[in-house]
Order: C-alpha cells, then structure tokens, then sequence
C-alpha cells in the first residue's frame, strides 16, 4: 500500500507542475484564482488518524472492503511535511482506491491558485469550502480538497483500481466527493 500512496502522492505533486511537452513546462493558459466561502468553523486535525475518518459501516456502503493501512510520507507538495496517511480498496463492485491525507502543513490556497495543472471546481462538504482537481493530463484519478482550518486540510483522493474498462474520471471526482463527505462527517461528529 506504501507504493499506492506514493504514486497518489507523485500524482498530486503533477498536478502542480503542469504538463510537459518534450522536457519544456507547458504553463496553464491564464491561471485564475478561484474563491471560496469562509468556513463556518475552524476544525483543527493536528493528531487525528485519517483512517478513523471512515468507519466500517461506511466504508462497506462506499465498497471499501480491503483492510485500511496507515502510513504516513513527507510531501513535496504540502510543503515537505510528514503526511498522515489512510489508503483503502475495494474490489466489488469496481477495483478502486481510496486515499485520505490529514494535513497539517499546508492550506487549500494551492489548490485555488489557478496555477495546477487541473480542472478546479469550488465545492462545499458538509458546509466547509472545498475544491474538486481533476487532472488534466492523467483521467486514473481525482483529488477533493476539504479547508478545515488555516494551513490545515482533508486531502481526498479516488483513484481507479485498474481494471478494464476505466472508471469514467466525472465518476472518480463524484465518487471523491462522496468519500470527503464521508470523512467530514465523522471528524465533524468527534469534534
């Protein structure tokens, strides 16, 4: 699961560093910040176990049967802090992946920059702002990124499992959603 998150990881730092065309960066055309509502309350995730954000009940109807593993990996995207991680599968109904980041290192101001190499949408998950990053060179995955706190966020990322055919990515990025709703509920319930 290490290597899943990895990749998950690697995969969030692309969406900073834009595409590439033959080794030259290739910059977003006009990057347009994007506001979000203020949050109604700051929920402060210093210490909590993201994989105590999906209880077993929710993870059997999300279709997260594989045992969740815990880790924890420094990022470059989140400012190279230590990030506590949560990565769980499931098999059926569909192969996917599900990865919960709590960070305590970085806020949501990266991801409504309008400098990622993403389609960014503005959310809300469960009255808190929120933003949809649907990569724009790689359609395996999608990230939902919840604002809980200055410099602090839920980072949620659906990816596909790998079997044919694909999970369509607008599938991904609902399926993202549902999971930060999920996840929010439960840390909004202990807090």
């Amino acid at each position: 699961m290490r290597r899943v998150w990895g990749a998950l990881l690697v995969a969030a730092a692309v969406l900073v560093g834009g595409c590439s065309d033959g080794g030259a960066a290739v910059a977003p055309a006009e990057p347009s910040a994007i506001d979000l509502p203020p949050r109604p309350r700051d929920v402060r995730i210093d210490g909590v176990d993201p994989c105590s954000l999906l209880i077993p009940e929710d993870r059997a109807k999300l279709g997260l049967d594989a045992r969740p593993v815990s880790d924890s990996a420094p990022s470059l995207l989140y400012n190279g802090g230590e990030v506590p991680l949560c990565t769980v599968g499931g098999s059926q109904p569909r192969a996917i992946v599900v990865g919960l980041g709590v960070v305590t290192t970085a806020g949501i101001e990266l991801f409504v920059s309008g400098k990622l190499a993403a389609e960014v949408r503005p959310i809300q998950v469960q009255g808190f702002p929120a933003a949809v990053a649907k990569p724009t060179r790689f359609t395996e995955y999608c990230t939902v990124i919840v604002d809980v706190a200055p410099g602090q966020l839920l980072d949620v990322q659906f990816r596909d499992g790998g079997r044919q055919p694909p999970i369509p990515q607008e599938r991904l990025c609902r399926d993202a959603e549902q999971v930060a709703g999920v996840a929010m509920g439960t840390l909004l319930s202990a807090r």
